[in-house]
């Protein structure tokens, strides 16, 4: 893996003027005030004097604590190194009663507890202070001086007991303003930590220095640098926070290795997406078909029910039909017996009417016989009142009888009209 210079810079450590101190890096908070917090950095000038202090850092090797290096402003603004602690104690107080004197207005009271001392952390990966080994940390004391004010940087340990080398700045947060020959004084934190893109920016400021200076560095913020740069808390007040080369490097390892996560991922979202495509066109096509299908399906059913229909319409008129030649067969046999019946009436009415045609004839030839003999006349009356009662018969019986009466008499026939015997044979 290619190895890439890195830069961290830190500033979560507050120092307020009531001796209070937070971290909002660590959420800590107590009380060490401006000597606590020398101590704690310039600790080979305690060890150096027999005053020793256990810390609970676990990374510090306390062997290699005499190593370490310290130095402050003297009055004249010169850099002395240190030779009791209470030397990098007195280059700030200088600098806040400069501040003092000319205007700065400091309190001790609640949110209004001025932060006069914001500690500085700077620390390069050992590759980027390769070939710089004497010079790297008075480089980046330059810088600092540089953006915060020569002035403000008044102090700065080099420490070697730890996993990698750094320094520890402190920094008073004095801004100057020179109006007509005077100068006015304020101590603010907020003139030199505006926002995060500000203090992002600070980053890249300070790689692109250092690259003009031969070091072997990244000039641009990682992404998750900039967002551990600093943060709001929730009563929207901005904090600045860092962390070290080592950090970084394995936040960006595991950077990198997300990225290629990410890319594979990407890849197989990309594999997702044809696939999605290739189910889509499916089931769009599926759904065509299966449209289709309904289609057809319901046609058929149509067709089924109008066949079902036109089955139901064939039985009801087959048997409608059925009932129709079951009555025409019914009136058929009637008709039959019907006819059968006159048949026999009229061939009972033709015998009657022949013997009364013989029976008329043989009479009136007696009655001649009977008045030739008896010197009378009886066939006259008999005929006179005879023709009265065919009369009388005749309107009691129906006009086919009363024909074939006459036809009896007058023609001779043994022939009869069977369409007007007053039968209905039609039924």
């Amino acid at each position: 893996m290619v190895k890439i210079g890195y830069l961290s810079f830190d500033a979560s450590v507050k120092i307020h003027y009531s001796g209070k101190y937070t971290s909002t890096k660590t959420n800590k908070s107590g009380n060490m005030g401006i000597a606590g917090y020398i101590r704690h950095i310039d600790r080979s000038t305690d060890k150096m004097n027999g005053c020793e202090v256990q810390h609970s850092n676990p990374d510090i090797n306390s062997d290699l604590t005499l190593e370490n290096e310290s130095y402050y402003k003297d009055s004249n603004g010169e850099w002395q190194r240190t030779s009791h602690s209470k030397d990098m104690v007195n280059a700030i107080n200088r600098r806040i009663e400069y501040a003092k004197e000319h205007g700065a207005r400091i309190s001790t009271k609640g949110k209004n507890d001025t932060v006069i001392v914001r500690p500085l952390v700077l620390q390069m990966g050992n590759d980027s202070i390769t070939g710089h080994e004497n010079t790297w940390m008075w480089d980046l004391i330059g810088i600092l001086e540089e953006e915060f004010g020569t002035d403000n940087i008044t102090g700065f340990s080099i420490h070697k007991d730890e996993t990698n080398p750094h320094i520890h700045v402190s920094f008073v947060a004095c801004h100057e303003t020179d109006k007509d020959g005077e100068v006015k004084c304020s101590i603010s934190q907020t003139k030199f930590f505006k926002n995060p893109k500000q203090l992002a920016g600070l980053h890249r400021k300070f790689r692109k220095k250092l690259l003009d200076k031969g070091y072997d560095i990244e000039l641009e913020n990682k992404p998750i640098e900039e967002q551990l740069a600093g943060y709001y808390d929730k009563n929207g007040e901005w904090h600045q926070q860092g962390l070290t080369p080592d950090q970084l490097k394995e936040l960006t390892d595991r950077e990198l290795n997300l990225r290629m996560e990410e890319l594979k991922m990407s890849i197989k979202r990309n594999d997702l997406e044809k696939l999605e495509m290739a189910v889509a066109d499916i089931m769009a096509t599926s759904k065509v078909e299966q449209d289709k299908i309904k289609k057809e399906r319901e046609i058929l059913s149509a067709q089924q029910n109008a066949l079902e229909n036109d089955r139901a319409t064939v039985q009801a008129q087959s048997k409608a039909l059925k009932v129709r030649e079951m009555n025409v067969r019914k009136r058929e046999l009637e008709v039959a017996e019907l006819l059968e019946k006159i048949q026999s009436t009229a061939e009972t009415c033709n015998q009657i009417l022949s013997e009364e045609k013989h029976l008329d004839t043989k009479f009136l030839e007696f009655l001649d016989r009977e008045g030739r003999r008896n010197g009378k006349e009886y066939r006259k009356p008999f005929e006179y009142w005879y023709k009265k009662f065919l009369n009388e018969r005749k309107k009691k019986h129906s006009d086919w009888w009363n024909d074939m009466l006459e036809r009896s008499w007058m023609n001779d026939t043994d022939d009869f009209d069977d369409e007007n015997t007053g039968y209905d044979f039609s039924a």
